[in-house]
């Protein structure tokens, strides 16, 4: 504004929209406003949806030039695609803010934008206090073969048979009476799966609420759950995983299975503002979610996944698994445990009592929180970097110690699973000048 630039902020969801309205005096384009003069110098806020059907606005802004600024929200949904196609032709400055570019759901993000510039990531904001430490549980079900994908993702109907089992449900209300928390939000995969969900916890004797599209009271019953002796059970399908900032929830429940990585971690995110006295927030994962898409502190290669097609299955996710005997993290393909020999079983077969236990996935994590960087042993880094997906980082504090202890980098390569070749070539390239790096307190 200062340098006299006329910027214009879009989104497509409703709710961002009034969040940016309450928080700034700038000039509001929606269904209310009709196609207009757009005045140089000032600031717009528009839903995208809306400013697409005004072409008299659509030129001016075009007619801007090199002077215009466009902040587009949630840059990762298409929905702004056409309208930004039009308003980029005269060469504005287009800034597209996500926090989860993948190219696999957003083809369009190569057609806007020219770069990807990553920002911290999730554990780096929780070290830094911005963001709240969380536990991962699963609930682990004994087949998921029943989900049937259509359009790339899990389908409604595939969903309601696995997720409304008995198994399930009683899985559910057991979690909800030894899992401590505040405030849940429990993610269904559809509207009836949502008021299934609620008529259980209801009948159990749980205060809950529903939101989806079709509830008439969403608004009053979101009201209700945000006070402090209201409701503690919000029950949901996807209208909560954007534009909904509610700091004191501490408990998100996967209720459902996802194939799409930003809405899992989007999903998880609800939980992860700070709130007085939130210490952490907890995971129940009941769709082995985590299998396909890692642990949401996990380091993601942003910059690579925006613009082109995963090279593999899993990228950017490290597949492993511990062993019971030693809990050595091994590779999720062996069979032998490269530590002390364990054979894991061709396959598990789980009895039915047992098919739905609960696993904490963060539990070997969870050993070094509190403790700095530096004071990791080789296979307590090798946990944390196979954990955040931060090899590169780790790697760095590795050769710090053998610059000071020399075997510490044989160590940490052996519990990495790194050959001879590997630690060879470490140890040539290695000299005296002290490696620097940030060291911190694990959260």
């Amino acid at each position: 504004m200062d340098k006299g630039f006329t910027v214009l902020i879009l989104t497509e969801a409703s709710k961002i929209y009034d969040q940016l309205t309450g928080e700034l005096h700038a000039g509001n384009i929606n269904a209310d406003k009709k196609d207009g003069s757009i005045l140089p110098g000032h600031i717009y806020i528009a839903m995208a949806q809306t400013l697409v059907r005004r072409p008299r606005m659509v030129q001016h802004f075009q007619q801007q030039g090199q002077r215009l600024l466009i902040i587009n929200d949630e840059a990762h949904i298409g929905t702004a695609t056409k309208l930004l196609q039009q308003l980029i032709t005269t060469d504005p400055l287009l800034i597209g803010f996500t926090a989860t570019p993948d190219f696999k759901f957003a083809k369009h993000l190569p057609l806007l934008y020219k770069a990807c510039v990553v920002g911290a990531q999730p554990d780096e904001l929780v070290n830094d206090g911005f963001l709240s430490p969380y536990r991962h549980y699963a609930r682990v079900l004994a087949d998921f073969s029943g989900l049937q994908v259509k359009g790339g993702e899990y389908t409604e109907e595939s969903q309601e048979r696995v997720f409304e089992s008995k198994k399930v449900y009683d899985g559910l209300l057991k979690d909800l009476h030894t899992v401590p928390f505040k405030k849940a939000v429990v993610f269904t995969a559809s509207i009836k799966h949502c008021e299934d969900v609620l008529n259980q916890l209801i009948a159990a004797g749980f205060s809950a609420i529903s939101i989806h599209s079709k509830n008439t009271k969403s608004d009053f019953d979101m009201a209700m759950y945000k006070q402090p002796d209201g409701p503690n059970i919000c029950v949901s399908v996807g209208i909560l995983t954007k534009g909904w900032d509610f700091p004191p929830v501490d408990l998100v429940i996967l209720n459902r299975a996802t194939t799409s990585l930003p809405l899992y971690l989007q999903m998880i995110g609800r939980g992860s503002r700070t709130s007085p006295g939130k210490t952490h927030f907890t995971v129940l994962d009941y769709g082995g979610n985590y299998e396909r898409h890692g642990l949401w502190d996990a380091e993601i290669p942003w910059d690579k996944k925006w613009n082109q097609k995963s090279k593999k299955k899993g990228e950017g996710v490290a597949p492993v698994k511990n062993c019971p005997e030693c809990d050595f993290i091994n590779p999720a393909s062996l069979m032998v445990c490269k530590n002390c020999g364990y054979k894991f079983p061709v396959s598990e077969v789980v009895p039915d009592e047992a098919e739905t236990k609960l696993v904490e996935l963060t539990a070997i994590f969870s050993e070094l929180r509190g403790k700095l960087l530096s004071q990791l042993s080789p296979h307590e880094l090798a946990v944390y970097a196979k954990f955040k997906n931060k090899k590169a980082y780790a790697i760095r504090i590795a050769k710090r110690h053998e610059q000071d202890q020399p075997g510490w980098l044989q160590l940490f390569a052996r519990c990495m699973n790194y050959k001879s070749g590997w630690l060879y070539w470490q140890l040539k390239e290695l000299d005296t000048t002290p490696i620097e790096f940030h060291d911190q307190i694990i959260r």
